[in-house]
């Protein structure tokens, strides 16, 4: 794409383990242009929703040796409209350790929208990730906490299973679509062969524990479900470098250190959708971005 960028608002609503595609934003007069984007860049900043899903893993990542300076992006996540209201589910067995509970639940106020995951696209080096290498998600009450896990590629996940109930969890990576080749003009794309969970976790009493290594093999957006208890759901983003992080309480993210260049920035969220924005970072300049999720009209 020539010229300026445009903003492209990409509605997502999950099924199963598919995403659809929504509305298209308006066009964007201050964004940075895109005439210096890279065409594997390009890519992903035309792939529908599911492919934007995939491009969590899409980075082969190497540590620098030798820090070089960098940039810094804050990220604010608003919502354009009113906030979703919350729906429960409704367990129909094991009901002594099952109760109903808001169906992904929406946190966050005027300020901005927590819980969304924001990453860049196209960052090939960089810091090492210092987030903790374990990372121990409770299946508590028929309810996953919290609903989404980031770790770091290579963690281990240390589940622990609090009800007294048989439930076996299943992690499988987001179904996808693949991205045409860049200056693909066709409209068409194949869907890609099935994915094969990455793991299992059974558990048959209560305060057992089972680690996973799997899960974090390899980058990428993983579903959690339960074969036995429908209603259970969760996410973990394996993250294939420093510049992946959940929104807080006021919507915010910050990513430092991040090496000069334009990147796509990606924000996701389970029930808002997902936008994405070609954002530039200097180094030793503070950059700033306001990225807003649809709510209801």
């Amino acid at each position: 794409m020539r010229g300026r960028r445009r903003a492209v608002a990409i509605g997502v609503r999950v099924c199963g383990a598919l995403l659809a595609v929504g509305a298209c934003g308006a066009p964007d007069a201050d964004a940075p242009s895109d005439d210096a984007l890279p065409a594997a860049l390009a890519v992903w900043r035309e792939a529908p929703p599911a492919d934007l899903a995939a491009s969590l893993g899409a980075d082969d990542y190497g540590v620098d040796s030798v820090p070089s300076p960098g940039g810094e992006l804050r990220v604010t996540v608003r919502l354009d409209g009113d906030w979703p209201a919350d729906t429960l589910s409704r367990p129909t067995h094991d009901l002594t350790s099952c109760r109903p509970v808001p169906v992904a639940p929406l946190r966050g106020g005027p300020d901005g929208v927590a819980d969304a995951l924001v990453w860049l696209v196209g960052v090939t080096h960089g810091p090492a990730d210092a987030a903790p290498r374990r990372a121990t998600p409770p299946l508590e009450g028929c309810v996953l906490t919290p609903r989404l896990t980031r770790v770091p590629r290579g963690a281990t996940l240390q589940v622990r299973n609090a009800d007294a109930m048989t439930s076996r969890l299943r992690f499988s990576e987001v179904a996808r679509t693949r991205p045409a080749p860049a200056g693909d003009s066709t409209a068409a794309r194949a869907l890609a062969p099935p994915i094969a969970p990455r793991a299992f976790a059974p558990f048959t009493d209560a305060g057992a524990v089972t680690p996973l290594t799997e899960v974090a093999g390899t980058p990428g957006l993983v579903r959690v479900t339960d074969d036995h208890h429908p209603w259970v759901s969760g996410w973990v983003a394996v993250a294939p470098h420093p510049f992946v992080a959940l929104s807080d309480a006021r919507g915010q993210v910050a990513f430092r250190e991040v090496p000069p260049g334009r990147y796509v920035l990606v924000v996701w969220h389970e029930r808002l959708g997902a936008r994405s924005e070609v954002v530039l970072v200097e180094a030793g300049i503070p950059s700033r971005v306001a990225v807003t999720l649809p709510g209801e009209r």
